[in-house]
């Protein structure tokens, strides 16, 4: 990565760390810090063990062939793509093309994209069976209601249908599936005609992302718990904020906080920088537990402030990547 480069991107990402801080509101910001200040502090060396963690699943999914991606820089090439993906303002895409030119060198083009889709896809999984453990406490904790139970019993539906769509991409791969699926969208034909000369490519990259799942099943099994141990951690970080709150230490309460705060955000993906959304879910999902809704504010406040400083972290790292 070029000098130019990294100070352009560096640049980028202070504004972008500038803008988060001016949406939010720097009074905002010092108010809850003032009141929690531990709980802030308390963020910052949970998410430095998740993304250890995703670093460590990345890299169970490495295809053989090329040489193996230096954990330290693993870890630091997940921490800025994480970065980069919360600063995107739209779908929160942007950091895996960064890690496509980090870990090319070692790897070669299409393994190390191939890496990076499955580590997306091992990820998104993790996400939907979470979200699906988490609809037991909450028909629990919830009120009943027939508009509850139904959502409850839709959403299930969902989760399930993604499980299954997930765990097949990682068995068939999606490169050229979804370059099938391009030729049957009339407005996307021209699309899928530009891309029909890397059709060897794109098989090559499914090729890839299938590999450990059928010739290395241990390792895929290992990156799915290593993934989910780090999707727990993320969870507690509620834990942490609600007994924080004053809340008190209840775990499953902060699971069904956690995962219906993190199911709008995703939900509503295409907002920019979810502005809005998750001090929205936070809002509505306190205010049906019953939950002073203010606290869910200040909830989401916090979350916000270990997101722009990890991101202010990873735009920083940008600078040490060779």
């Amino acid at each position: 990565m070029s000098r130019k480069l990294r100070l352009g991107l560096l640049l980028f990402g202070a504004a972008i760390v500038t803008l988060m801080i001016w949406k939010v509101g720097p009074a905002t910001i010092w108010a809850g810090l003032s009141g929690s200040w531990w709980v802030a502090l308390a963020l910052i060396p949970l998410w430095a063990t998740i993304y250890l963690l995703n670093a460590i699943a990345w890299r169970q999914l490495t295809s053989a062939g090329g040489s193996p991606i230096p954990m330290m820089h693993a870890l630091r090439m997940t921490v800025i793509a994480f970065a980069v993906n919360y600063s995107t303002p739209f779908l929160s895409f942007g950091g895996e093309p960064l890690k496509v030119m980090a870990a090319t060198p070692a790897l070669g083009r299409r393994r190390a994209v191939g890496s990076i889709v499955a580590f997306r896809l091992l990820h998104s999984l993790v996400h939907v069976v979470c979200w699906l453990i988490a609809l037991i406490p909450a028909a629990i904790l919830l009120p009943n209601s027939l508009l509850a139970d139904s959502a409850i019993l839709v959403i299930g539906a969902i989760m399930v249908a993604l499980t299954l769509f997930f765990l097949s991409r990682h068995r068939e791969g999606m490169a050229l599936q979804l370059l099938h699926l391009l030729k049957r969208i009339p407005l996307l034909r021209r699309l899928a005609a530009r891309l029909e000369p890397q059709a060897e490519a794109l098989h090559e990259i499914d090729q890839h992302v299938t590999e450990i799942y059928h010739r290395a099943p241990g390792r895929f099994y290992l990156a799915f718990g290593t993934e989910m141990l780090a999707r727990v951690l993320t969870l507690a970080e509620y834990w942490v904020i609600l007994y924080g709150l004053g809340l008190g230490m209840d775990p499953w309460r902060a699971l069904v906080v956690a995962s219906f705060a993190s199911l709008v955000v995703n939900a509503l993906i295409f907002v920019p920088f979810e502005i809005g959304t998750r001090e929205g879910g936070s809002y509505l999902i306190f205010h049906l537990l019953g939950i002073d809704p203010a606290l869910g504010l200040a909830a989401a406040l916090l979350t916000r402030i270990r997101e722009i400083t990890w991101i202010a972290i990873g735009w920083a790292m940008v600078w040490t990547v060779k």
